[in-house]
Parts: structure tokens; sequence; C-alpha cells
């Protein structure tokens, strides 16, 4: 069960923390758990601030949902990325 909402503070909160860098955001939030996790799919090497920015995401949403008891966040590659296959896709550039 996910919060109503979520996905899309997720959209607006990722959208607004990215570089050109990053292809795609996916976010999933178990609410019986209490985890997020959060990955930036890149098309390259991360750089320093593609590390600050989706930790603020993830800080952003942290703030937004304080039944979130524990986060993690990762980069992962566009190669990783198959259209249709991950329904947690929050953001992708077209």
């Amino acid at each position: 069960m996910v919060e109503p909402g979520f996905e899309k503070s997720a959209r607006d909160i990722s959208a607004r923390n990215l570089t050109g860098n990053v292809a795609a955001v996916a976010a999933t939030w178990n609410a019986t758990t209490g985890h997020m996790h959060i990955i930036y799919y890149l098309k390259g090497p991360p750089a320093e601030e593609d590390e600050d920015l989706r930790e603020r995401t993830v800080a952003e949403l942290l703030d937004a949902y304080p039944a979130i008891r524990t986060a993690t966040s990762a980069f992962g590659e566009v190669k990783d990325l198959r259209a249709g296959e991950h329904r947690d896709i929050v953001f992708r550039r077209g």
C-alpha cells in the first residue's frame, strides 16, 4: 500500500532535482514497512551534483511523508531501463 499522492509528490520533487545526466527516476515506498527507495537512472557516470540532487529528493520526500521510516537511494544505468518493465518510474525524459 502506498499513501495517496506519493507518486505525484515523487514525480514533482524529482523533476526539480535533476541534471542533464538523469534519464529517469524510480520511487517506491512500502507503507507497511515504512521503507522508501529512490533510483536515479543515469546516461553516464554519476557526478557530485547528481549525488547531491538525488539525496535532496530523498530528503524532501522524507519531509513530505513522516510515515517513511527508512530510505535508501542508488544510481542505475540507462541500459537497465526497458520500456514497460519499471512500474515505479516517476520521471522519464522523452
